[in-house]
């Protein structure tokens, strides 16, 4: 579920620019949509280990790019191409059953973001190993945020904020609230403006098998749902990158979490 609040001028600029936000948003669905088959994604995926080179729309390239520097960034706690464990996790939820380490290494045998071939020229994607599946869920609801502000702001609203189920983007304050939009975060109130607020943990996706509780975030170097129950909110530029960063950190350790926070200087919040 998306929502928009905005402010403008007038009921008729309201409603013309959050209208075409939705607009994107559906466009931004049936571009990177793992769940529909007939999504530009997995229709790229479809041609995955033919060695073909697919042309594909500006957004999903956008959204490739920025995810192949997210796993860069991560050291591979955040990896789109993570897509075939994905399939493996939403089955062993509805069977409650552990996969087997065969169908782990199998699944692990398929992703890699070193899979993703650029060619600039044409603005074409190659995915390399047969059976890749591509899964946006830690970066999709961000970049269409971003995606959805911009048509905002391009219609003539500068004051709003889209918020999809544990992200927040903002854009510039209310003007009855001129030090930033109030957003409680883990029982703290702030005031922010033009930044993303995203949160993850396993408070409500996770799976209970043997007494054991899976998150539904899992983690591409073992193929399973995280098993420390933990939520960790983080505050950054913008969706995308609050987005995927708070997918990362909720995996990564510690020293290393506070290591890359340090360096985009993003604030995180750990529950």
């Amino acid at each position: 579920m998306f929502r928009i609040i905005l402010y403008a001028h007038d009921s008729s600029t309201a409603i013309n620019a959050s209208q075409k936000a939705f607009i994107k948003l559906d466009e931004l669905n049936l571009a990177l949509s793992d769940y529909r088959e007939d999504s530009e994604i997995n229709r790229l995926c479809q041609k995955s280990g033919t060695g073909e080179f697919i042309k594909v729309s500006n957004d999903l390239w956008q959204i490739l790019k920025e995810s192949v520097k997210a796993e860069k960034l991560s050291k591979g706690y955040f990896d789109i191409t993570i897509g075939p464990m994905t399939q493996l996790w939403r089955r062993m939820k509805r069977q409650k059953q552990l996969p087997s380490q065969h169908q782990i290494d199998e699944a692990r045998a398929k992703i890699g973001i070193k899979n993703i071939i650029f060619n600039s020229k044409n603005q074409s994607i190659q995915l390399t190993k047969k059976g890749m599946r591509i899964d946006f869920g830690g970066i999709g609801k961000g970049f269409a945020e971003d995606e959805m502000m911009k048509i905002l702001e391009q219609n003539g609203v500068k004051s709003a904020m889209i918020e999809a189920g544990g992200n927040i983007l903002i854009s510039d304050s209310p003007t009855d609230t001129p030090k930033g939009w109030e957003i409680i975060i883990k029982k703290q109130k702030f005031y922010l403006k033009n930044c993303g607020v995203s949160t993850s943990g396993d408070a409500f996706q996770f799976v209970e098998i043997d007494g054991n509780k899976y998150a539904h975030i899992l983690d591409p170097k073992t193929g399973l749902g995280f098993s420390q129950p933990h939520q960790i909110s983080v505050i950054a530029t913008n969706g995308t990158t609050s987005d995927w960063l708070s997918t990362a950190l909720y995996l990564m350790n510690k020293k290393e979490g506070e290591k890359l926070a340090k360096q985009l200087r993003i604030k995180v919040l750990v529950d």
